[in-house]
């Protein structure tokens, strides 16, 4: 019988931790143009080292990126208010309620910005 019990236990515990997924998160690259200066030259998009990852596990959103990369990382609600702010690249934020979040990374000359579905 302890047995069962103790088998049972431990399928609860694999489901649960089946159900959790670590999600990455699509960021658009924008660059900040320079007034008085036409830049209509078409580019290929441009590849960042930087990496946002959302775990529904943890409720935890990871920004990790290169160290000599200089960037801000600013975290918004669904309503455009400010939830959190990080004055450097690699950060993690918890967040707690549902809904959707905007992640802004702001460098020199340029920014990202994703979105993020909290259940």
């Amino acid at each position: 019988m302890k047995k069962l019990i103790i088998l049972a236990t431990l399928l609860l515990g694999m489901a649960h931790a089946a159900f959790a997924e670590k999600r990455g998160v699509l960021m658009e690259i924008h660059y900040r143009s320079v007034p008085g200066k036409n830049m209509s030259v078409n580019r290929a998009p441009m590849r960042l080292p930087i990496e946002v990852v959302y775990d529904s596990d943890t409720h935890r959103i990871k920004v990790t990126g290169n160290e000599s990369m200089d960037a801000e990382v600013f975290l918004y609600n669904a309503n455009g208010d400010l939830e959190n702010y990080s004055s450097s690249l690699n950060t993690e934020f918890t967040v707690l309620t549902p809904g959707i979040y905007i992640i802004q990374i702001q460098g020199d000359g340029w920014y990202a910005e994703g979105e993020i579905e909290v259940e």
